[in-house]
C-alpha cells in the first residue's frame, strides 16, 4: 500500500515565560471547489480529537464559494465554546492522493484542522509516530 510519510512541525509557544517548540503533525495540502484550486498549500493540523474538517472561511472565499450558502451546523470546542460553520464539498490533494470529502468553513476559526470524519476515513491507516516525530498516511 502507498504511504505519504511527513515529520512533525515545531510550532512555537510561550510556556511560563519560555519560548519552546512542540512538534506537532500538520499535513500540507492543496483544496479545490467548483473546479476553482485555492491558490496556496495549506498546512493543516492533524486533529484524532477533531471529528470535521474545520477550516477558515476566507479559504472558502478564495475559492469561489460562498460560506453562508452552505449547510449551517454547530461545533462545540475547547472551553465548551460554540462556533459556526458552513458545510461545503471540496476536493482534496494529499501529495499524489485526492478525494472528495466535506469542509466545514467558519468566520470564528482560524486553525485549518483534519479531524476523523472528513480526512481520517479516507486512508487505511495512519501512525503518529512520537518517538521519530513522522506522520504516516496509508491510503
Amino acid at each position: 500500500m502507498p504511504v505519504i510519510t511527513y515529520d512533525y512541525l515545531p510550532t512555537p509557544h510561550i510556556i511560563n515565560g519560555r519560548l519552546i517548540a512542540i512538534y506537532t503533525p500538520m499535513v500540507p495540502i492543496r483544496l479545490s471547489a467548483s473546479h476553482k484550486m485555492y491558490p496556496y498549500i495549506i498546512d493543516c493540523l492533524l486533529d484524532s480529537g477533531a471529528d470535521f474538517n474545520l477550516f477558515p472561511a476566507v479559504v472558502g472565499e478564495k475559492m469561489g464559494l460562498r460560506i453562508k450558502k452552505g449547510r449551517k451546523t454547530e461545533h462545540i470546542g475547547i472551553g465548551n465554546i460554540g462556533i459556526t460553520a458552513y458545510v461545503h464539498s471540496v476536493k482534496l490533494f494529499v501529495k499524489n492522493y485526492s478525494f472528495k470529502t466535506e469542509m466545514h468553513f467558519s468566520y470564528d476559526h482560524r486553525i485549518p484542522l483534519l479531524g476523523r470524519d472528513g480526512f481520517f476515513k479516507y486512508f487505511k491507516k495512519i501512525t503518529f509516530d512520537q518517538e521519530d516525530l513522522k506522520l504516516n498516511l496509508e491510503y
